[in-house]
């Protein structure tokens, strides 16, 4: 009998998850239950959902034009700066590069998850300047979860370029005004931002790989396959509704462990209970919009 009440339960557990997560076989297209179809109540999520309808339609020029300016910036000053390390580098400081460039990725994923996490969680699409820019995106992405698979390489990564313009511009200031001497002093820190640079830049494309699921290079999948970049069914539990975990989307080296400790259920309540403010409340609104 134990035996049998232990299988029901993971059975259920198992029904649960096939109701609230993205189909994985079915990654560009509706998956709708049947009870959905006799209702009548229109696909649970993607192009053709109403709110997903709603908020690509606030996709602007004046945002597109953001994102190309970002990216040209970005890519522009990330050459630079490579070109300039590359100059300066010293095989006597290997270990320290090697120790920066790790502690830049994981700082990296760290902050995709702040970021994800703040955004999913708090905020509406109708904040001044922030909601249709910025929040706007994460919202379609949970009820149109492969949008991200159809957005070309500048809506992609604009934002996330945006970011970085700044920490690279400092970088390239540095290289041109310091003297190789300081240079060599401060070189392992340099390749931290770097490396957080370069991370952050791309986190938003690696989390756009691990929607697709047809057509990646080789190279990309054998990335995922040995987790050192976001693996596309480590990203799925991320997505079964409400959406309340494993937030870190660049690497996801941290998810596990901030799970163990409740990191984000944590903030929650601290927010929570300082502002009265429900987390995921305008997520949800979103999600449950029908027409």
């Amino acid at each position: 009998l134990g035996i049998m009440a232990r299988r029901m339960s993971e059975a259920g557990e198992v029904e649960s998850l096939s109701a609230n997560v993205m189909a994985e076989d079915d990654p560009n297209f509706n998956h709708q239950t049947q009870e959905d179809i006799d209702r009548d109540t229109g696909p649970r999520w993607g192009p053709q959902h109403a709110g997903a309808r709603e908020l690509a339609e606030l996709y602007s020029p004046g945002k597109r034009l953001q994102e190309w300016i970002s990216v040209i910036l970005c890519f522009s000053l990330m050459i630079l700066n490579f070109c300039h390390l590359t100059i300066n580098f010293n095989i006597i400081y290997t270990p320290t590069i090697i120790l920066g460039i790790l502690l830049g990725v994981i700082t990296a994923d760290f902050a995709s998850g702040l970021v994800h996490w703040g955004a999913d969680t708090w905020g509406s699409v109708h904040l001044p300047i922030v909601g249709k820019a910025f929040i706007r995106p994460f919202r379609e992405h949970h009820i149109d979860p492969t949008a991200i698979t159809r957005h070309d390489i500048i809506e992609t990564n604009g934002d996330n370029c945006m970011v970085t313009i700044i920490p690279l511009l400092n970088m390239f200031y540095k290289f041109v005004t310091l003297s190789p001497e300081v240079l060599q002093e401060t070189y392992s820190w340099e390749c931290f931002v770097f490396a957080l640079a370069v991370f952050v830049t791309m986190t938003n494309q690696i989390h756009k790989w691990s929607h697709t699921y047809f057509g990646l290079p080789y190279w990309v999948t054998v990335l995922q396959d040995y987790h050192i970049i976001l693996p596309r069914k480590h990203h799925r539990i991320h997505h079964v509704s409400p959406h309340e975990t494993y937030f870190c989307i660049t690497t996801g080296w941290l998810n596990y462990p901030l799970e163990k400790i409740q990191f984000w259920k944590h903030l929650e309540y601290a927010i929570e209970g300082l502002t009265g403010e429900k987390p995921r409340a305008d997520d949800m609104k979103w999600a449950q919009k029908m027409k």
